[in-house]
């Protein structure tokens, strides 16, 4: 008889067992994809760094080439409004923020791409090159900018 009724105080302890077994095997599988999911996150912005960064150099690159190459900028004009074409990017003239001795260039042709624009400050002491590229031209959360500057 007491056999018995030590059984049946007991019933319930299998399934608490149970449901604190899987309470335990849940939480440690949301904490593992909460890992994974904020990894994935991370990784997805060093990729959207790296290709601002590269927009960025593409941009001085082709800065340098102009001026340096084709004498594009000369010194004490002002910017003629023609684009400039490196590769399969043409960068337009921002005739309205550039000024004398300033030349402003912005590609923003497809807002979903990657872009970039440079701004070339030219005086008598030296040039200075300014580029920013962007993993997204349109207003994004996800829009990452890198800039350079060459000066010589």
């Amino acid at each position: 008889m007491k056999l018995l009724h030590f059984l049946q105080n007991n019933k319930g302890f299998a399934m608490l067992f149970t449901v604190v077994i899987i309470s335990l095997i849940l939480s440690i599988s949301l904490g593992i994809s909460n890992i994974t999911l904020k990894q994935g996150i991370l990784s997805g912005l060093a990729k959207d760094s790296q290709i601002s960064f590269y927009e960025a150099d593409a941009a001085i690159e082709c800065a340098l080439y102009y001026d340096i190459t084709l004498d594009a900028f000369p010194l004490g004009s002002v910017p003629s409004g023609a684009p400039v074409s490196c590769g399969s990017t043409t960068f337009a003239a921002d005739m309205a923020n550039s000024a004398q001795n300033y030349f402003v260039f912005s590609d923003s042709t497809n807002t979903q791409a990657p872009c970039a624009s440079f701004s070339i400050d030219k005086q008598a002491s030296g040039v200075t090159i300014k580029a920013r590229g962007y993993n997204v031209c349109n207003a994004s959360p996800r829009k990452v900018e890198r800039a350079l500057q060459v000066t010589y």
